[in-house]
């Protein structure tokens, strides 16, 4: 029975005691608080050393680690690009028997005006030894950790002493072999001698066209040349520069080289540095540090080089470098008896149609808090299974151990008990 004119009423439940209801954890009082034992107080201890260690080897590798980088392959579209090319080695053989001839420029011959060739001594100075011995390390080194993909970190670099160290003696040598030369000159007479040796120099493209180019042979200057310097090449595909030691200049010249006669000569060589592009300070390319002797002077010598454009970027807006990096594949060959043979060296160089773009990757702030709060939140998940388990196996340890005094001194009561009866 109710009163008239009354209404039951429900009160309106809020949000948050709506929330509340739906939680599902089991609470306890405030006053409730876990005992402090010496086995907590020591994983406790291990999980801050833990946690202190991993945040700072994360904050070390973030500033001071090595950095990351990312490799990407395209289309290489700068196909009117002309990369340079820097050479630097020593032939065997005196300047006046050398003349050079690029393939891709036959018909521009302004363009060896960067190539200087200045008379040498092959033999080492005491002072160029030592910085060659220490590319010769490099090189070698190189090569024990070569592999078909190499990052630019895993890169061979040489101190910058070396490289300054090597021109610096072959500017000496070379001032002392000029001057040895001169005074020749000034104490021996004019005299028409005939025609020395030449070098042969036949360039072939891939449309299967030579040229066979020479110098005038007169006295011989110096015991070898040095050739460095730097030009400007096209981007082609399967070119090759073919050195070789031949007769005096003339008809009769070509044909003995042809027919094959024996010439005067060495094609011993060393070279010092070979890369393309701009400059990287102290990068060891395949070819620096290579030197190659022939006993007799006649052997033929092939370098096949893929040459790879490379764009490195600098940051997201520091623009980008483009090097070319190559690798190198070298054979030899020696005469086999009256085999017809000329000895020389065989440059050829391909420019692959494909770039590697390098970028490097940078940790962000949220990365690195994403990283410290995982390895935090880890540590202390994971401290705490194993103090369980560590308390479980005390506990059973502690129990069995207990349980063991209480079974003796059973029997001891019962022992007891029975002397009695």
């Amino acid at each position: 029975m109710s009163l008239p004119g009354t209404t039951l009423r429900r009160r309106r439940t809020n949000l948050r005691d709506l929330v509340t209801n739906l939680d599902a954890f089991t609470k306890t009082t405030q006053e409730v608080k876990e005992e402090k034992s010496t086995s907590g107080g020591i994983v406790s201890v291990i999980c801050f050393i833990v946690v202190a260690i991993l945040c700072i080897g994360e904050l070390t590798d973030m500033f001071f680690g090595d950095p990351q980088y990312e490799y990407r392959f395209s289309v290489d579209t700068a196909y009117t690009e002309q990369p340079s090319i820097e050479l630097d080695m020593i032939v065997a053989t005196p300047c006046n028997s050398l003349s050079i001839q690029l393939p891709d420029s036959a018909s521009e011959f302004h363009v060896l005006d960067g190539f200087k060739k200045d008379p040498t001594r092959f033999e080492f100075t005491d002072e160029e030894l030592i910085y060659w011995n220490e590319l010769r390390k490099a090189q070698g080194s190189a090569q024990l950790d070569a592999s078909v993909f190499r990052g630019l970190e895993k890169m061979t670099f040489v101190s910058g002493r070396v490289e300054e160290g090597l021109g610096r003696a072959a500017e000496k040598k070379q001032k002392e072999e000029e001057d040895a030369l001169e005074r020749e000159k000034e104490n021996e007479p004019e005299i028409d001698e005939p025609h020395g040796a030449a070098a042969i120099i036949l360039i072939g493209n891939n449309m299967n066209m030579f040229q066979i180019i020479s110098s005038n042979s007169g006295k011989d200057e110096g015991t070898a040349c040095r050739i460095h310097g730097s030009i400007q090449v096209n981007k082609v595909k399967d070119d090759s520069i073919l050195i070789t030691v031949g007769k005096e200049v003339g008809i009769e010249a070509i044909l003995n080289h042809i027919s094959g006669m024996a010439s005067k000569g060495n094609i011993s060589h060393r070279i010092e540095k070979l890369h393309f592009g701009p400059r990287i300070p102290g990068l060891v390319t395949p070819l620096a540090g290579t030197e190659q002797i022939s006993k007799s002077g006649s052997a033929e010598y092939r370098y096949f080089l893929k040459i790879v454009p490379t764009k490195i970027f600098h940051g997201l807006f520091g623009g980008h470098t483009t090097t070319f990096q190559y690798s190198v594949t070298s054979t030899k060959k020696l005469p086999k008896g009256d085999e017809h043979f000329h000895s020389g060296i065989l440059i050829h160089y391909d420019f692959a149609a494909t770039v590697i773009e390098v970028r490097a990757v940078y940790t962000s702030a949220f990365q690195l808090m994403i990283r410290l709060c995982s390895a935090v939140g880890g540590v202390f998940a994971t401290s705490s299974i194993i103090h369980s388990l560590f308390q479980s196996c005390c506990c059973f340890w502690t129990s069995r151990k207990h349980s063991t005094k209480m079974y003796i001194a059973f029997r001891d009561v019962e022992k007891k008990a029975l002397i009695y009866l």
